[in-house]
């Protein structure tokens, strides 16, 4: 069955506002968003990065899966589906990832925890989830930054190859180069924006505040949250990037599709 001529062009508009990305149009004079309905800021900010995250050939069937919900919650999105997307995706993929390092996978089920209780109706203090959320920040932070040590491996690499340097004394170069050029300074930044987020992030989940958590940035949490579940080889030579690309998408779409049911369950 053909959808409505109404419902065909909410959803053409939505999908033009996703392919805009970040940059997407403003709402229609007429009143009626570009989406077909008024996400709430953060909702946006997750949908436009996993969009476009993920591989062109599945975005498109995710994007209408996920405006049907929409439609149906009539824009109203209730600030319970961030919980429920943490505690049933996002807590449990980054305890995966620290799983597959040989870390505890406490951290983050002590998120994931939280968030359940947060969406049994518990009030639970910024404090609170600041002790835990900050850990966890720094940790997936780091995990992220990650990927810049194997993309300054692979070009260190690339060279000593090219000058002959010899597979033994390349992977030595490639090691000690990357590890001057990015180790410090990824440690600093992963350190510096794990505690910032964590504070502006507990206090919007203290507050069950959906503007506060959008002026928290979630579109770059969720970019840092699927580095950090790609199972990055800081060790990679150039030849290999194909596959941690495709393992960065692989990410993207569990995060995208984590969410869809999350948004599933608020509009069943």
């Amino acid at each position: 069955m053909s959808r409505p001529p109404a419902a065909a062009a909410s959803f053409d508009r939505f999908l033009a506002r996703l392919e805009a990305g970040m940059a997407a149009p403003a709402p229609h004079a007429d009143g009626e968003s570009a989406s077909g309905s008024d996400l709430p800021d953060w909702l946006w900010q997750v949908v436009a990065v996993l969009y476009d995250g993920q591989h062109a050939a599945v975005s498109k069937d995710w994007a209408r899966r996920l405006h049907g919900d929409l439609e149906r919650l009539g824009g109203a999105v209730p600030f319970a589906v961030v919980h429920d997307w943490h505690a049933h995706d996002v807590a449990p993929m980054l305890a995966e990832a620290s799983a597959r390092r040989g870390w505890s996978e406490e951290p983050q089920q002590a998120v994931r925890r939280l968030h359940t209780r947060a969406l049994a109706g518990e009030q639970i203090d910024e404090a609170e989830w600041n002790a835990v959320l900050e850990p966890v920040l720094r940790e997936a932070y780091h995990l992220a930054y990650a990927d810049a040590f194997a993309n300054a491996y692979a070009g260190a690499h690339e060279y000593a190859i090219g000058n002959d340097y010899g597979q033994e004394r390349a992977a030595e170069f490639a090691g000690t180069y990357a590890e001057l050029n990015t180790s410090a300074n990824a440690a600093s930044f992963a350190d510096s924006n794990g505690i910032a987020s964590a504070a502006a992030t507990a206090a919007a989940f203290a507050a069950a505040d959906a503007h506060g958590y959008a002026e928290a940035c979630p579109f770059a949490h969720v970019q840092v949250y699927a580095h950090a579940c790609a199972d990055q080889d800081r060790t990679a030579a150039q030849q290999q990037r194909a596959a941690q690309d495709e393992q960065l998408r692989t990410a993207y779409r569990r995060l995208a599709e984590g969410l869809a049911d999350s948004l599933a369950r608020a509009a069943s």
